[in-house]
């Protein structure tokens, strides 16, 4: 089979929910066609619904290697950095594949829109509750020191 064959089979057994199987065609085209972007980010999107963190964003990095504009990437290893909790750098990445769909007029819907208003409640959330955490921790020493100064 050719490279273009095994990701049309690969494609075929994604619809059909079989990843595992998907990913393994990709990982053959990819043998065949190692510089073929596509295919790499066709198996990174099978490795996100596996929930395969790491995996999604090797294989995204891979692809943006050999082309910086490919919004597929950049979206695909925003939504895996999110699990992975690095918001920051989540966000970088569904920006960019947010602004590249725009350039390149490609209508994902609200998709990138919605992955990256997500990943920015959930950075929120996390640094709301660190400064929660250290309200509180200070609320406890001022009370330790206003109990000790009691004291005396």
């Amino acid at each position: 089979m050719t490279a273009i064959e095994l990701k049309d089979q690969g494609n075929r057994l994604f619809a059909m929910k079989k990843f595992d199987a998907a990913i393994n065609c990709y990982t053959k085209a990819i043998i065949k066609s190692p510089n073929t972007p596509t295919f790499f980010t066709n198996r990174a999107l099978c490795h996100l619904k596996l929930k395969q963190w790491e995996q999604a964003i090797q294989d995204c990095r891979q692809a943006l290697d050999m082309d910086r504009s490919l919004v597929k990437g950049h979206f695909f290893m925003g939504q895996a950095l999110v699990e992975l909790g690095y918001y920051d750098e989540s966000i970088a990445s569904l920006k960019r594949a947010h602004d590249l769909a725009k350039e390149q007029k490609m209508n994902f819907g609200d998709d990138i829109a919605s992955a990256l208003r997500s990943a920015k409640k959930k950075r929120w959330n996390v640094l709301e509750e660190k400064r929660i955490q250290q309200e509180i921790a200070l609320q406890t020493y001022l009370n330790k020191l206003i109990n000790e100064e009691m004291v005396r």
